[in-house]
């Protein structure tokens, strides 16, 4: 994987494996492998550098697990965390949760929400996440259509409103989730334009994995929220 990787032209690959009630691992089970795929890959050539971390799924625990220095943040700054929703359950608590964590010092980025029904079904809720201050960041893959077409609009449509600040590869093997970004970037850039492409490619993870600040874009409103909120003030006008 790190030689897909660094074949496809990524510099920095941020280890995130779970942590949740699958996948039991804490801040023990995660350096030690870590630092031996590191040698290796140092051993073997690979231009490559690895940063480590998790990809840490809700629970009600996660402030005091921070602070007992059982989980990963990125690059174990404890500035940023990688912070998963259940795909399909109905979801309790996220406001409470990003805003608790924000209250302790530490970013959540929110991963894949265009693959979690909750938010697929309502990027609105994403909205109000992303404006008490977490980050956005989607898979590539589902911007190229490899999770459905519905993840892909989705995924489109929360980078239009400003809801997304990442893209990440979120790979797990070598064949059918690899490590390669370059021809979603390009996609991206295609779309948008290039500056928009590299501040989700480049800049704003590069930042997060520094631990220094992000200022990004204000969210934009649903169209429909708008238009409720206007009908509300104004009146829905006469009848046509």
């Amino acid at each position: 994987m790190c030689r897909i990787a660094a074949a496809d032209g990524i510099e920095t690959i941020v280890c995130t494996p779970h942590i949740d009630f699958r996948y039991v691992n804490k801040r023990t089970t995660i350096e030690g492998p870590f630092e031996r795929l590191k040698e290796q890959v140092r051993e073997a050539g690979i231009a490559l550098k690895l940063v480590k971390g998790a990809e840490v799924h809700m629970a009600p625990d996660i402030i005091v697990k921070l602070r007992e220095k059982e989980l990963m943040t990125y690059d174990d700054i404890g500035r940023y965390l990688l912070l998963e929703f259940p795909f399909q359950q109905v979801i309790t608590g996220a406001e409470e949760m990003v805003y608790k964590l924000r209250l302790s010092g530490v970013t959540p980025v929110i991963a894949h929400p265009e693959r979690i029904g909750y938010f697929m079904d309502d990027p609105d809720r994403l909205f109000k996440l992303i404006r008490l201050g977490a980050l956005g960041q989607v898979t590539g893959g589902s911007l190229m259509g490899q999770f459905g077409d519905k993840s892909q609009r989705v995924g489109f449509t929360m980078i239009e409103r400003n809801l997304v600040h990442a893209v990440a590869s979120d790979a797990h093997d070598t064949s059918y989730r690899r490590p390669e970004l370059a021809e979603v970037a390009q996609e991206v850039g295609r779309r948008y334009d290039e500056a928009r492409a590299r501040s989700m490619f480049f800049d704003t993870p590069r930042a997060i994995v520094a631990g220094e600040d992000v200022d990004p874009p204000e969210p934009i409103e649903s169209p429909r929220r708008v238009k409720k909120f206007l009908e509300g003030w104004f009146g829905k006008g006469p009848a046509s």
